[in-house]
């Protein structure tokens, strides 16, 4: 306080978004956590967490909002990749994605426009980077449309009584070995990265990610077992235990599946039927699956498989999309003109995403052009929506039944389906 300011007053100090400083990192920690209803109480477990997370986090891409030495806002990237759709044959290609995450704004500055700065902030970031696309998993689905992201991925949750779980069609014959954390950290990390090629959706996952993975602190079981992890050359699968049961009373256990992947449909059914056939359990739950999951069609009784929920996962922003569309794969042949409306909170000349775009792709490749004078559009909608489409997980056709996509030239939205839809579906299985 100065002379000239009254006593019993603060001095109000227009917030300002920077870029964190090294010797920030913890305060950083504990400003994300407010708004995700977290705050930092100084407990053994908080402060193991915000150590792991600084030791593995990217402290130059994250930024703050400085209100006169306070934060009051936060948010950060991950410098990641991601796989794309493949061209027939062929494993997925893979693009560099900026991962959007620890982005909140505290209850006492909302409705500021701080959000928005943010985000314009970590997109200008990205561009420099020479990032094609950004990717985020919304706590709330409703915030991000606004900026230009659309749901790309979706995951889902299934149960199944493992004693009704007989096939009608057999897996192969599979002998995994259970490992613990030291021989899983060697194996499963380039496991992981190749296996991860069979499906679009699949983020990269760096050792601080698996560092994390594998501590398995007890507060992060949900209490729960330990995890087990049962490896094979072809495929991995990750579960944990119910331990809130007696099994010398006859109680059965539940068996959560945290993860299940596989170089084949063939490998993933041996990996399922090995937990299926389990000892002492009565039900098994698998997490983050795909949508398309093959094993319904294995049973004897498909109706034993129970879908839980769908829940959606990663959303996509395209910021260049010309080298987003060239990146990834295409099954057949097509040519499409797109006309890509600016999102609600544009960003100016500095985006480069919207436009009309030309798009002609095949299996041997594509390229993505601006429009020329003339060349009319066959399909017209917003950024959200080309980050909808860019994984092929949702048919253009889809999208355009929700009002998402207009058809302005007769027959292109078939074009559309046949050229960026792909299976299997994008899953984005790994949370960041």
């Amino acid at each position: 306080m100065t002379e000239a300011e009254p006593r019993g007053q603060t001095v109000s100090m227009d917030p300002v978004v920077r870029k964190l400083r090294p010797e920030e990192a913890p305060t950083f920690r504990e400003s994300v956590m407010v708004p995700f209803l977290d705050p930092f109480a100084g407990d053994p477990d908080q402060v193991a967490d915000s150590e792991r997370w600084a030791a593995t986090s990217e402290l130059d891409r994250a930024w703050v909002v400085d209100a006169g030495g306070r934060f009051v806002g936060n948010g950060a990237i991950h410098s990641l990749n991601v796989t794309l759709p493949a061209a027939p044959g062929k494993p997925c290609p893979t693009v560099a994605m900026a991962g959007v995450s620890a982005i909140g704004v505290h209850p006492t500055h909302r409705r500021q426009g701080l959000l928005r700065r943010l985000m314009v902030t970590l997109h200008d970031d990205a561009r420099r980077r020479g990032e094609p696309i950004a990717g985020l998993e919304a706590s709330e689905s409703l915030i991000y449309g606004r900026f230009g992201y659309g749901l790309a991925a979706d995951i889902a949750e299934y149960s199944i009584d493992s004693r009704a779980a007989a096939f009608a069609v057999p897996a192969p014959a599979l002998d995994p070995e259970l490992v613990g954390k030291d021989e899983a950290a060697a194996v499963l990390p380039g496991l992981f990265d190749r296996l991860r090629r069979n499906r679009a959706g699949e983020i990269d996952r760096n050792p601080g990610y698996w560092a994390r993975q594998l501590a398995d602190p007890p507060h992060h079981r949900g209490g729960q077992s330990a995890r087990f992890h049962a490896v094979c050359e072809e495929g991995y699968v990750l579960y944990r235990s119910s331990i809130e049961t007696n099994v010398f009373h006859g109680d059965r256990a539940t068996i959560v599946v945290e993860e299940l992947r596989g170089s084949s449909a063939d490998v993933e059914a041996a990996l399922w039927r090995f937990v299926l056939d389990l000892d002492l359990v009565g039900e098994v739950v698998a997490k983050r699956a795909p949508v398309d999951e093959p094993l319904r069609w294995r049973l004897a009784d498909p109706r034993q498989l129970r879908t839980t929920s769908v829940d959606d996962r990663l959303y996509v922003r395209v910021l260049d999309t010309a080298a987003a569309f060239e990146a990834r794969g295409y099954r057949d042949e097509g040519r499409l003109v797109l006309d890509v409306q600016p999102p609600d909170t544009s960003e100016g000349a500095a985006d480069d995403a919207p436009g009309r775009w030309v798009l002609e792709a095949g299996p041997d490749g594509a390229s993505c052009r601006r429009a020329r004078p003339g060349e009319e559009p066959d399909l017209r909608f917003g950024l959200p929506a080309l980050g909808s489409l860019y994984l092929g997980g949702f048919p253009a056709s889809l999208l355009a039944a929700g009002g998402q996509v207009e058809e302005v030239t007769a027959g292109s939205l078939a074009v559309a389906d046949a050229l960026l839809t792909t299976r299997p579906a994008p899953r984005a299985g790994t949370g960041f």
